[in-house]
């Protein structure tokens, strides 16, 4: 859970409490929103999306008074990533003042209870993309993507906490954080999607704070990303494995070879899983039949729809369906 504590001038301070990863996790499509009017001195949006244990936090403010806000965090240890998408801001952070215009972005490490805080000029309007990634789920993103995280493996176990201020020179980050907070503010949440952008921000800031060509992988690795993002949009009637390497500029043996090696699964099994999930959803409700549904997820016939949600799900499609209407 966040707790955030505004004061303004000697007036009483207001706290508000905002959910964590470990409060909403287990649904990747979770959004969590709240508008909050500050005794006149602030207006705050906040909006939140899960991701396993990696919360996407967007906020907006406009500040007529100057304040400061307190956050804390009582959830695990968490890898914050942030970026100022538009305006400008005076930050407090573990004792340092920083002035931050859009396309700054700060990182850290926020300990369980360690505190926050954000000090607001009178005036202000600006916008910001926060990415919170729990110790647990940073474990899972580093066997990931290695030759990226290894770097920030050390901060989680120092006495100190690591911070540090970049401005993104070539505007990469700041694309990435904008299509993030898009994502949340159009409610197009797609798991693998945000994903893709928070490696996408992470991997420029590593561009930037090291001051170093990236990995030679990289280049590679950023085909493989695209490959998957055009077969999470196409599911229903993905290209060819030759088409796919084509459209991303690289052979079918490098995309094959690597897309496993990433995402520990096949291309296939990518696509298969993007279709039983949606089918998953599908059934629950009762407006298609199990063959549209089928013909809906591209699957060349029925029978081979109900094999493949038998095969990942146990039971088949009409079973599945049954079970969930009766709930």
């Amino acid at each position: 859970m966040f707790k955030s504590v505004i004061k303004c001038g000697t007036e009483t301070p207001i706290t508000m409490y905002l959910p964590s990863a470990g409060d909403l996790k287990g649904n990747p499509d979770t959004i969590f929103s709240t508008t909050t009017t500050v005794r006149d001195c602030c207006d705050m949006t906040t909006r939140l999306c899960v991701h396993n244990q990696t919360v996407v936090m967007y906020n907006s403010y406009y500040v007529r008074q100057n304040c400061i806000i307190e956050d804390t965090r009582q959830d695990e240890n968490a890898l914050i990533f942030s970026v100022i998408t538009s305006g400008n801001v005076v930050e407090i952070i573990c004792g340092h003042q920083v002035e931050h215009g859009a396309g700054a972005i700060n990182m850290g490490i926020m300990w369980n209870n360690s505190q926050h805080v954000l000090q607001l000029a009178a005036e202000c309007k600006f916008e910001k993309i926060s990415v919170m990634m729990s110790e647990s789920d940073f474990k899972i993103y580093n066997e990931r993507y290695p030759i990226i995280l290894s770097r920030f493996v050390k901060h989680f176990s120092s006495d100190k906490p690591f911070m540090g201020d970049v401005i993104d020179k070539n505007g990469k980050i700041l694309e990435a954080a904008h299509d993030l907070q898009n994502a949340i503010l159009s409610k197009n949440i797609n798991p693998y999607y945000v994903e893709g952008l928070i490696v996408e921000c992470l991997v420029n800031y590593y561009y930037e704070v090291f001051n170093q060509p990236l990995p030679d992988n990289y280049a590679t690795c950023r085909k493989i990303f695209k490959a998957r993002i055009l077969l999470t949009e196409n599911f229903t009637k993905p290209p060819t494995l030759r088409e796919l390497a084509s459209q991303v500029g690289t052979n079918e043996c490098t995309l094959k070879k690597v897309f496993k090696q990433m995402f520990s699964m096949t291309v296939f099994d990518y696509v298969n899983d993007l279709r039983i999930n949606k089918a998953v959803r599908l059934l629950s409700e009762n407006n298609l039949t199990i063959n549209e549904i089928s013909n809906e997820l591209g699957f060349s016939s029925q029978s081979h729809f109900s094999n493949a949600f038998r095969k990942k799900i146990g039971i088949t499609p009409n079973e599945f369906r049954k079970n969930a209407l009766s709930k």
